[in-house]
C-alpha cells in the first residue's frame, strides 16, 4: 500500500511541544546555527510532519513531542557538531523518517543532502516532508543504499547511520559492494564499543575508527558519533 500523504487534519490539531522541551532544542541549535530561529522553526515543523505523519505508517516510535524531541529531534542536532566543515555532500543511510538527514539539511543550508530509503511508504513521506519544508538541496534515492549510489554515480563525504541495522551488517554491505564514500557517521548508543570489539577480525581490519565523539542527551544518557572509515 502507497504512503497516503501526510494527513493535513491531524497536523493541524497537534498540541505545540512542551515550552522546555523545545528549549533544549534551541539551546542546541543555538549552538551550531545563529540566529536559531529559522532552522529550529524547520526542525520543529518536521516534527510534526513525523507526529502527523505516524498516524498513516510507522516512521518512528515517537508518538509525542517529549519524546520525538528528547530521543530524536535532539539526538540529531546534537550529532551534527561534528559533521566536518569540509563535507558537501552528506548521505543519511536507511533515512527513515529523515533522522538525521532532514534536520542537518535544515541546520546546513549549503550542503547537499541524500535520503536513502528503501521503505516505499518511508520515502514517499521523505518527499513530501521535504517539499513541505522547502528544503531544496535535498534528494530522496529510493532503494537499496549500495545500488541506488552506484546507479547515481554519487560519492558522498559522509554517509550518517542512525539504529539502520546491526553494525557487522552495515559495515559488511559498505565493503562488499565498495560503495564509494569518504567516512561514515555512526549515530550511536553506548553499546557500540562493545559491538566494535564483537567485530569478526577480517571485517574489523579493513575499518579505522577515526573519531569518537561523545555526548549526552538529557535523561536518556550518552549517546556518541563513531566516524569510521575504509584501512
Amino acid at each position: 500500500m502507497p504512503f497516503p500523504g501526510i494527513p493535513d487534519d491531524v497536523l493541524a490539531a497537534l498540541e505545540e511541544p512542551n515550552p522546555l522541551d523545545e528549549g533544549l532544542l534551541r539551546a542546541a541549535v543555538a549552538e551550531l546555527a545563529e540566529p536559531a530561529d529559522a532552522p529550529l522553526r524547520t526542525i520543529l515543523d518536521h516534527g510534526r510532519l513525523i507526529l502527523a505523519g505516524n498516524r498513516v505508517a510507522n516512521l518512528c516510535g515517537a508518538r509525542d513531542w517529549e519524546n520525538l524531541i528528547g530521543a530524536h529531534l535532539l539526538d540529531a542536532v546534537r550529532a551534527a557538531a561534528f559533521v566536518p566543515t569540509d563535507a558537501r555532500l552528506l548521505a543519511d543511510w536507511g533515512s527513515g523518517a529523515g533522522l538525521p538527514g532532514l534536520v542537518w539539511a535544515a541546520l546546513f543550508p549549503d550542503k547537499e543532502v541524500l535520503l536513502i530509503e528503501r521503505n516505499g511508504k518511508k520515502a514517499a513521506f521523505l518527499e513530501e516532508a521535504a517539499l513541505r519544508l522547502g528544503l531544496l538541496q535535498v534528494a530522496v534515492l529510493r532503494g537499496q543504499g549500495e545500488e541506488t549510489l552506484a546507479r547515481e554515480g554519487l560519492r558522498p563525504d559522509l554517509i550518517a547511520a542512525r539504529a539502520v541495522e546491526p553494525l557487522p551488517r552495515l559495515l559488511g554491505r559498505l565493503r562488499r559492494n565498495r560503495v564509494r564514500f569518504g567516512a561514515v557517521a555512526l549515530l550511536a548508543g553506548p553499546g557500540f564499543e562493545a559491538e566494535w570489539e564483537r567485530l569478526a577480525p577480517e571485517l574489523r581490519r579493513s575499518w579505522r575508527l577515526a573519531a569518537r565523539h561523545p555526548y549526552e542527551l538529557p535523561g536518556r544518557g550518552r549517546r556518541l558519533v563513531a566516524v569510521l572509515k575504509p584501512a
